[in-house]
């Protein structure tokens, strides 16, 4: 098992020869908070499967991780007396060039490893435009993927705490969930990314449950909103599927030249939560001290990073993987193309988030940004989203959102071709 840990609606672990007997390499880089998730899950599907753990390799070098994994998995196969090991299809650049190397030296034992699933409703590679090539735009994807469907779960869903969560969302807070998703102060997201990270739901599931709901426990409206954003998930896949290196670089090439400065103290004020404009502070602030950030905040903070302060968004993706404990390379990288201006579909570059009004505009009672920023939990929310007669113990702004934005511009100038 890998980031596919559940006992329901799992081909992989239905179809193999072992019954429900699996093997699970825990990671040993997670996040914090990951880890504490992967704990907890991998706990809850001992008393389901019949679950080796063992910790992942820790050597320094990939290709020495990969070869020792393959050896986990020879000696747990010949312990098993199995001639082949089962896994769901990894589509990330990182999980089919590992499966590569696996398979390969497995192969050299005798021991076949067979991919197959996917963590996706509709596979990534699997959707083209009309000339053969892969969506670059998300809405003539979405309308392609919700044509195309998936495939009906494979088995009914076991009592779990992932499950629990969702049912709860579903029944609760879905009502609504089209408006309330952007308000940072309320519980008006699902929070399901974290286990979709980590397989222990599957979009599939989700699909499924969405089309059993009736109207009188959610609105179609409200449903489709939900839909869309799983939708974005596999939309981000598919795209590094079929353009591995926009995880690291950027997908529109004019950035290549861009000017960008050079990660310094500034970086490190901005991981802290200390840059001195509230709502930026209270969306770091919550990632530092949770492993998540709602999503609205994510773009603010993104914006500021890239635009304000004008630093790469690699190093943002890379504080972010280090932290969330949803981390996923493909909605992470792409959400920071996106806010950056150099991905697919991305906002452009000259819109910047201004992140005095946008505070205003999504928390104006100020309550998501005095529960994370507590020196300013007794400033009135207009001082608040004025950054005026703010407390002596908040730091100053680090800079001037308007002369940024002006740099911004214009070095966005210099590549818009």
């Amino acid at each position: 098992m890998r980031n596919d840990l559940r006992a329901f609606d799992h081909p992989a672990l239905e179809i193999s020869r072992a019954g429900r007997t699996a093997i699970y390499i825990h990671p040993t880089h997670a996040s914090p908070a990951r880890r504490a998730l992967l704990d907890q899950t991998v706990k809850e599907l001992r008393g389901q499967l019949d679950l080796t753990v063992v910790d992942a390799p820790t050597e320094d070098e990939v290709a020495d991780r990969w070869a020792t994994t393959a050896k986990i998995l020879r000696d747990f196969a010949r312990a098993k007396g199995a001639d082949t090991i089962t896994v769901s299809a990894d589509f990330t650049p990182r999980g089919l060039a590992r499966d590569k190397v696996v398979a390969q030296t497995l192969a050299a034992d005798g021991i076949t490893l067979t991919a197959i699933g996917t963590a996706y409703a509709v596979p990534p590679g699997t959707l083209l435009t009309g000339k053969g090539e892969n969506y670059k735009v998300f809405t003539p994807f979405y309308n392609a993927w919700s044509a195309c469907g998936a495939d009906a779960p494979s088995s009914r869903p076991q009592d779990c705490s992932a499950w629990r969560h969702w049912e709860s969302f579903r029944t609760e807070r879905l009502e609504g969930y089209k408006d309330n998703r952007d308000i940072p102060a309320i519980d008006g997201t699902s929070r399901i990314s974290a286990y979709l990270a980590i397989g222990a739901l599957h979009p599939r599931s989700l699909l499924a449950s969405l089309a059993d709901t009736p109207d009188a426990v959610a609105s179609a409206e409200d449903r489709t909103a939900f839909a869309r954003e799983l939708a974005f998930r596999e939309f981000y896949a598919d795209f590094v599927y079929h353009r591995p290196e926009t995880t690291r670089e950027d997908v529109n090439p004019r950035f290549a030249a861009f000017r960008w400065n050079t990660p310094g103290d500034d970086l490190e004020v901005w991981k802290q939560g200390m840059t001195g404009f509230p709502i930026v502070d209270a969306g770091m602030r919550q990632l530092k001290e949770t492993g998540w950030m709602h999503n609205r905040v994510r773009m603010l903070v993104a914006s500021f990073l890239t635009k304000d302060l004008h630093l790469p968004w690699q190093v943002g993706a890379q504080h972010f993987k280090n932290l969330l404990v949803d981390y996923d390379p493909a909605i992470n990288q792409h959400s920071w193309q996106w806010c950056a201006g150099t991905g697919t579909d991305a906002s452009p570059y000259f819109r910047i988030f201004n992140p005095m009004t946008q505070g205003k505009k999504f928390d104006p009672d100020a309550t998501y940004i005095k529960r994370w920023v507590p020196e300013l939990s007794h400033t009135p929310a207009a001082d608040i989203h004025a950054l005026r007669n703010l407390p002596a113990a908040y730091p100053r702004p680090m800079v001037d959102h308007a002369e940024e934005r002006t740099v911004a511009l214009a070095r966005y100038e210099e590549v818009k071709g």
